[in-house]
């Protein structure tokens, strides 16, 4: 399963739909998004605990759509 799909409500706040062509490179910025937060001790690993903090959290939430939002 590609990561992005543990973030789907995010992609569509994002305005980013999920193609062949994109699907790596959003799997790629949400991995990256995720593990620097985890190493800080802001997100869990485990994605779907990572999604349900992120989406709870607005600040967060705001980072991984500005980054999403590079796609575009």
């Amino acid at each position: 399963m590609g990561c992005w799909k543990w973030f789907s409500r995010v992609l569509d706040e994002a305005g980013i739909e999920v193609t062949d062509e994109n699907a790596e490179k959003i799997d790629e910025i949400i991995h990256e998004y995720v593990s620097e937060r985890a190493a800080y001790g802001r997100c869990s690993p485990d994605w779907s605990k990572a999604r349900k903090k992120i989406q709870a959290n607005e600040e967060m939430k705001q980072e991984l759509i500005a980054r999403l939002r590079s796609l575009a």
